[in-house]
């Protein structure tokens, strides 16, 4: 019993910070860590453990997060009544206008860019090539891709500064169309 007791407060911090990096929700993970703890009790005259016992203890932790994992994996659903349901975004003005004028206030900025910056942006960005490919294509050495990166997005934060809090807003109405579709 002592060394059990041992095992829990050397062990269960360190098993509910780690349950609680992937579950976020405490009491899920308390629970997964005390369940752990307790079927090691349970199982102690017939378990056997050929490894190290911190390597053991996280193995089993990370299983048991996977399991409860897979527990709420979302339901699937059908196209038809993804068709059917209506974002709250999609129906929201207001979240249409802010979109829309974050979306010009972009291509403003973009435009402001030096020819040579907003094409390694683009190629960067929007067509999703690594600095050397942007480098070959341009036929510049990939420092001068990186210094050109910089200085566009550098450009491109100063000018979007005042629509920081649009685009919080447009987060949040997103994250909510994305709640109400899974309630």
């Amino acid at each position: 019993m002592r060394a059990y007791n041992e095992l829990f407060d050397r062990y269960f911090p360190k098993l509910y910070r780690l349950s609680l990096n992937h579950i976020r929700e405490a009491a899920i993970a308390e629970e997964l860590a005390m369940d752990l703890l307790c079927s090691l009790w349970f199982k102690r005259h017939r378990l056997t453990i050929k490894t190290d016992i911190s390597t053991y203890f996280f193995r089993s932790m990370k299983n048991h997060i996977i399991n409860q994992l897979k527990k709420n994996i979302p339901v699937t659903t059908t196209l038809e009544s993804v068709k059917e349901h209506k974002l709250v975004s999609e129906n929201h003005a207001d979240a249409q206008v802010m979109a829309s004028d974050v979306e010009k206030a972009y291509r403003v900025n973009l435009e402001q860019l030096s020819p040579q910056r907003r094409r390694v942006f683009q190629l960067s960005r929007e067509e999703n090539l690594t600095y050397a490919e942007i480098a070959q294509e341009m036929n510049i050495s990939v420092n001068a891709v990186e210094n050109y990166m910089v200085a566009a997005l550098s450009s491109l934060r100063n000018g979007m500064k005042e629509y920081t809090t649009t685009l919080i807003l447009l987060i949040i109405f997103q994250a909510l169309s994305t709640l109400a579709y899974f309630a």
